[in-house]
């Protein structure tokens, strides 16, 4: 197990290493070589989170696939994809180019969940899920370093270096124990798992508001530099690496219901300051304070392993994460609409209406001691 859950942490090192690069370079690439519009950038968006909606209906097709094999082709296509902007110079081929990335990466995300859990020893998930979002945070931090010489490489060397490394990672999650194979993972729809999938939903809305458009504020409204946008998330992934494994071990010991409150509503304030107050600096802040609230995610994993049988884990994560892009498609696409209208204020208004609807409905999550035995068939 704990050679498997190294190997995993490898993956995870090499596709952060990837996102690092192209979180710090993306919005100032799309401005600067395509010079894109609002509008434009919502639909790309819209377009490429499209996969997202698919992944259920794709892990019931590979259903007897071990997670590792699908996992690892996942990555090497999302290399592909990514690598594949360092040829991109008009919107139709940054879409295609998206699209690409975005099928591998949206294969691969419920797999890291089961996999971690799976890796992982009971009554330690939450901590060893903090412990490879820790590892994701020193690869950004690799991504940056690498991204940082943008001036010396252009942004077609960076992109094509992202690839490989994401590639690598997919080869290496080949060689984790194929255990599990045969398993029979379905498509999976039950009542039982109805907040999760609302929670997902809502989420899936909010996430894609801050993804989308708080650095493009940044960029296009405050024409923060590249540098800028690099020390930014410098910032944030030393906190994630120092942060994430005691926020892991606090969902392990609180519990579920009490640290999703507490990120929604810190949410809100977030939210509603990215929409009020207009000083850049204050921004820059915001924006870290964002990223410091990513438990929810972790919450949201292993209040999953606390409800759901071991042979409904995969699938129920791989709907959660359908559910969250069915939000995530028409978010941007209207998000991008609506500035264009008006301005990106209303936008983050409505971040911070959905992030007290996720409080309201993260108050339904049971006790952890009126969760029902795991090993029971739910209806």
């Amino acid at each position: 197990m704990r050679r498997d859950f190294l190997l995993l942490a490898v993956a995870v090192f090499c596709l952060n290493v990837g996102f690092g690069i192209y979180f710090a370079t993306f919005n100032n690439f799309i401005v600067e070589r395509i010079g894109i519009r609002p509008e434009e950038l919502g639909f790309m968006e819209a377009v490429r989170e499209v996969p997202g909606l698919l992944n259920a209906g794709f892990n019931a097709l590979v259903a007897f696939a071990p997670a590792p094999l699908i996992g690892g082709l996942s990555l090497m296509l999302m290399g592909l994809g990514m690598g594949f902007y360092s040829r991109v110079k008009t919107l139709p081929w940054l879409v295609a180019s998206s699209v690409t990335w975005s099928v591998g990466f949206h294969g691969w995300l419920p797999l890291e969940g089961t996999m971690a859990l799976r890796f992982s020893e009971e009554g330690r998930k939450g901590g060893r899920i903090g412990q490879l979002r820790s590892v994701g945070g020193l690869a950004n931090l690799a991504g940056l370093a690498l991204a940082s010489s943008v001036a010396l490489i252009d942004y077609s060397g960076v992109y094509l270096l992202a690839g490989l490394i994401i590639s690598l990672g997919g080869a290496a999650i080949l060689f984790a124990s194929w255990e599990g194979k045969g398993e029979g993972v379905r498509l999976l729809l039950r009542r039982r798992y109805a907040l999760y999938y609302l929670l997902n939903l809502l989420q899936g809305c909010r996430k894609q508001i801050f993804v989308v458009f708080a650095v493009f504020v940044l960029v296009k409204v405050y024409a923060a530099s590249v540098g800028t946008i690099i020390a930014l998330r410098i910032i944030n992934q030393l906190l994630t690496i120092l942060l994430s494994p005691v926020l892991g071990r606090m969902v392990d010991r609180y519990g579920e219901r009490k640290m999703l409150s507490l990120s929604y509503g810190c949410l809100v304030l977030v939210f509603l300051g990215y929409a009020l107050i207009h000083n850049p600096l204050a921004l820059f802040v915001l924006y870290t304070l964002d990223n410091l609230l990513f438990f929810g995610s972790i919450a949201l994993t292993t209040y999953v392993n606390r409800i759901a049988p071991p042979d409904e884990i995969r699938p129920t994560l791989s709907m959660g994460v359908t559910m969250n892009h069915v939000a995530a498609v028409l978010t941007p696409l209207f998000g991008g609409l609506i500035w264009r209208a008006t301005s990106y204020e209303p936008i983050f208004l409505a971040g911070a209406a959905i992030s007290l609807i996720s409080l309201i409905a993260s108050r339904f999550i049971p006790e952890r001691r009126f969760y029902l035995d795991r090993s029971s068939k739910p209806c």
